[in-house]
């Protein structure tokens, strides 16, 4: 890494993700126009950090547990849509680019334990990572676009932006913010168009064993 705000980013994920276990509280999200509900709880951990010259590479991998269903005029549950239960790893790649400063990569989706259909299969995010007030931001935009549920067990082409803020609270355990929105998306053209669906934030903390000790992934 050649600039210092790079270097900042490099020793934050060594220092402060590497090693350490993030868990979810609780998420239940409403999607297809309030026809479709999940209801999951998330624990991501992080890998296998690799620096070179002017990029670095790390792993994210998720363990989700949850169900979806799709929902009657009454908001009742009619139909399982599909297991969230599933073990997914990311690829993160990123590049210091000379001309700013800045670092760009991309995180791509590498595999899933997951048996039933999974949204995110097959897609990549083009990312954007820095310091701010001392958290690690990450900006995250799918690329293309993902085969999203509907009420009736079909899917439709949707794509998230998704933003993550990383930092240590007064004790210094690791805490996460983490925001998405979803896109409606032109097929032949990519052009996306902002959706119905609205999720909330999702809060997770680094967890520890009982003798006090940070859990490792």
């Amino acid at each position: 890494m050649q600039s210092a705000a790079s270097k900042d980013v490099v020793e934050f994920i060594g220092h402060n993700l590497i090693g350490r276990t993030l868990t979810s509280q609780p998420i239940n999200t409403r999607t297809h126009e309030g026809h479709v509900e999940t209801t999951y709880t998330d624990q991501t951990f992080f890998s296998n950090l690799v620096q070179r010259a002017n990029r670095f590479d790390f792993d994210l991998t998720v363990i989700t547990r949850g169900r979806r269903f799709g929902l009657d005029t009454e908001d009742r549950p009619v139909a399982p849509a599909g297991t969230m239960d599933a073990v997914r790893v990311y690829r993160y790649a990123m590049t210091e680019r000379v001309s700013t400063g800045q670092l760009v990569g991309f995180a791509r989706y590498v595999s899933s334990t997951n048996t039933h259909f999974d949204p995110l299969a097959g897609t990549c995010f083009l990312v954007r990572m820095r310091i701010d007030d001392g958290a690690l931001l990450v900006t995250e935009q799918q690329l293309g676009y993902g085969d999203f549920p509907t009420r009736d067990g079909g899917r439709k082409p949707q794509a998230l932006d998704c933003r993550y803020r990383y930092r240590l609270d007064d004790g210094g355990v690791l805490t996460v913010e983490f925001d998405q929105e979803s896109f409606d998306v032109d097929i032949d053209s990519f052009e996306r168009r902002p959706s119905s669906d609205r999720f909330p934030t999702q809060f997770s903390r680094e967890q520890f064993d009982s003798e006090g000790a940070p859990f490792a992934g």
